[in-house]
């Protein structure tokens, strides 16, 4: 990992610390204007993610960049088992103290691109949650990882990530608030890498995966300028 890489993970990693143990969704950005997310829209991403990886009672999610846990405890009364995946030790610690209701749900600290330190723990893995951290990945890296669980997970059947900073809307968002020098491919930016949509799916395919783009809800906060990704492992 580079020196610039390793600069911007601690900010990110310091970042959560700035709030309360118990100000769950502003420890992990998702926030507007600096203050957490409605109700409504927790509900409605918890809506979307449910619906599309149709998860079911002998599922075992494997959560990409799990942040401290407060998502993804949404799901646990309706799967078998978790494994939540963040680089963060101070929102592993918070996941540990407030959303690991049993055994089943397990936490491990570790880069969501280093594969080897969490595939075997979560070998047994249905489908794989990435929510709001393909800022932080390069295109190689993306299909790196994609390719990687594929061939580290035998039942992997779907994959779901979200909050995907759109490319095609880039200019659009910057405008409107003023900006006029931005970089769209840096991961230690604020919001990091913007994302083609053609693009991403090709990418997939290319792994040998079925990938489709979806969209929230019209009145959800961050709908304009983001999209979902559903992918499908063909054969199961």
């Amino acid at each position: 990992m580079d020196q610039d890489s390793s600069i911007g993970e601690a900010l990110h990693k310091e970042y959560p610390k700035r709030f309360s143990r118990t100000d769950f969704w502003r420890q992990i950005k998702r926030t507007v204007n600096g203050q957490p997310v409605s109700e409504r829209d927790i509900e409605q991403i918890v809506a979307q993610v449910g619906r599309h990886l149709a998860l079911c009672g002998d599922d075992h999610l494997l959560d990409l960049g799990c942040g401290n846990g407060a998502l993804a405890s949404e799901f646990f009364d309706g799967i078998d088992r978790y494994t939540g995946v963040d680089f963060s030790s101070y929102l592993l610690e918070i996941a540990g103290d407030y959303f690991q209701p049993s055994e089943a749900i397990c936490y491990i600290q570790s880069d969501i691109r280093w594969t080897d330190r969490y595939l075997s723990a979560a070998s047994g893995a249905t489908k794989v949650l990435i929510y709001g951290c393909m800022g932080y990945l390069q295109p190689d890296d993306f299909l790196r990882l994609i390719a990687e669980l594929k061939s580290g997970l035998p039942s992997l059947k779907t994959l779901f990530i979200g909050n995907i900073a759109d490319r095609d809307k880039a200019g659009e968002f910057f405008a409107a608030r003023g900006i006029d020098d931005f970089d769209l491919d840096d991961p230690q930016s604020a919001i990091g890498v913007w994302w083609n949509r053609k693009a991403l799916i090709q990418t997939c395919q290319a792994v040998g995966y079925h990938a489709e783009v979806t969209e929230m809800p019209s009145d959800f906060y961050s709908s304009r300028y983001r999209f979902d990704l559903v992918i499908h492992h063909p054969s199961r």
